[in-house]
């Protein structure tokens, strides 16, 4: 019996510091490692746990930007960079949650490519 596997996510566990800055750079690539045009997508990325969400960042709300341009409007190129201030980095050090969502902009695909825990040590 075959097997078909449309989980594309990949778990990655994330350690940042409580009260610093974080700066999370990603190449998104398919299988074959050739870049995955971002140019469509809407690109979110979420930590939470069972009750609450604390941080979420978005190409939209300034918080994921094209890495070489620094724009909110993503390109061809796969890279990304995720940035997270000091505020955001004040919640209660422990584990969390996270997730990081590619959406189309037209809303037909929905892909989770990245999720796993995020510790936030104390500072």
């Amino acid at each position: 019996m075959a097997t078909i596997n449309t989980d594309i996510a990949q778990k990655i566990d994330i350690i940042a510091r409580e009260n610093n800055t974080a700066t999370i750079n990603l190449v998104i690539a398919d299988s074959a490692g050739t870049a995955f045009s971002l140019a469509d997508y809407n690109v979110t990325f979420t930590i939470y746990d069972s009750s609450s969400t604390y941080i979420t960042k978005s190409n939209g709300n300034g918080g994921i930007t094209a890495t070489a341009s620094g724009s909110s409007t993503l390109d061809s190129t796969g890279k990304i960079t995720i940035k997270m201030s000091v505020s955001d980095l004040s919640i209660l050090p422990g584990t969390y949650t996270h997730k990081l969502v590619l959406s189309s902009t037209d809303g037909n695909e929905t892909k989770t490519w990245m999720y796993g825990k995020f510790k936030l040590n104390n500072d």
